[in-house]
């Protein structure tokens, strides 16, 4: 990071009590000067940092984002907050993650606005896609498959919309990780429980699919790089259009591709239970679709269509 960098003097993490929001509110502890830290969170009882002040706060509801705002007064914004993706409920998604996102951008009066976004939101969940980068258009249903995407992409066009060409009006920009990994990281905990639970002596297909992953404190350094740059461009304007970080969006991975059955047992094993190679068995696609379809059918009755199957189709 150059040592010349706009400094970060206070913000406000919106969803700064879930996992990522919180390792974010560590890691600004962490900068120098410490800049001032907020938390907008709709409970705030977990995962709290003392000399952090903390807001119980529902995005969509205007009022008291604006009440919240009005004592907190950051200098930028990251918005991290989302349902889980893993449900089948497009009002809630569209009500917190496009709603709220909309409501947090017409009460901010803030120098730089930074949203979590996600990589999903330019693939169609279906496809392979290989070497994807930020040239890539948005996703919207039906072309986008999941319901948790769409919404993102929404949310993702409104934040770059909300882009200011006035030299005092709000900059903005999204970092849009692919698959987080990392400490207190949800999905990570599930890949160790299902490793502890020997799950990862089967596997569907010939395990040469492969994913990119992204280290939580990789996306965070990435929000702090957007950030900086935000605030630094309403003092010194990019000299050319590639360097522009301002309504732009940016794909964020660990620059690694890597087997997904590979990782999986990667991170058991890290954790404590390993998956030796030998012990690993192979289950056609075709067998592997038909208990996903089968699962998901399941858990959706069993949930009167408000949840998904961990073991779904998409995910194959």
């Amino acid at each position: 990071m150059p040592s010349t960098a706009t400094k970060i003097q206070s913000a406000l993490v919106i969803g700064g009590c879930g996992s990522l929001g919180h390792r974010t509110v560590e890691q600004l502890l962490k900068l120098e000067p410490t800049p001032q830290v907020a938390v907008f969170d709709i409970q705030t009882k977990i995962n709290r940092i003392q000399d952090v002040n903390y807001y119980d706060v529902d995005i969509t509801n205007k009022d008291q984002i604006y009440s919240a705002l009005e004592r907190s007064r950051p200098e930028v914004i990251f918005h991290t907050a989302s349902p889980p993706a893993a449900l089948s409920d497009l009002p809630l998604y569209m009500r917190v993650n496009v709603d709220g996102t909309r409501n947090l951008i017409e009460c901010a009066k803030v120098g730089a606005f930074v949203y979590t976004s996600s990589a999903s939101v330019v693939h169609d969940s279906v496809s392979d896609m290989t070497d994807g980068d930020d040239s890539l258009p948005l996703l919207y249903l039906p072309d986008q498959t999941e319901i948790y995407s769409h919404s993102k992409a929404v949310a993702d066009q409104l934040v770059l919309n909300a882009n200011s060409t006035t030299p005092a009006g709000m900059l903005t920009s999204c970092i849009r990780p692919s698959m987080i990994f990392g400490e207190g990281d949800y999905v990570t905990g599930e890949l160790v429980k299902r490793a502890a639970e020997g799950k990862y002596k089967w596997q569907i297909g010939d395990g040469k699919n492969e994913c990119d992953w992204t280290f939580n404190e990789n996306v965070i350094h990435a929000q702090f790089l957007a950030a900086e740059a935000l605030l630094d461009a309403r003092v010194h304007p990019p000299a050319s259009d590639d360097m522009k970080v301002a309504g732009q969006g940016f794909l964020i991975t660990n620059d690694e591709h890597i087997s997904f059955w590979k990782f999986a047992r990667l991170i058991g094993n890290a954790a404590g239970y390993a998956t030796k190679e030998e012990d690993v068995r192979s289950m056609p696609k075709a067998i592997g679709i038909l208990i996903a379809a089968i699962s998901e059918w399941i858990v959706w009755i069993m949930s009167f269509g408000k949840q998904k199957s961990r073991i779904n189709r998409l995910h194959d």
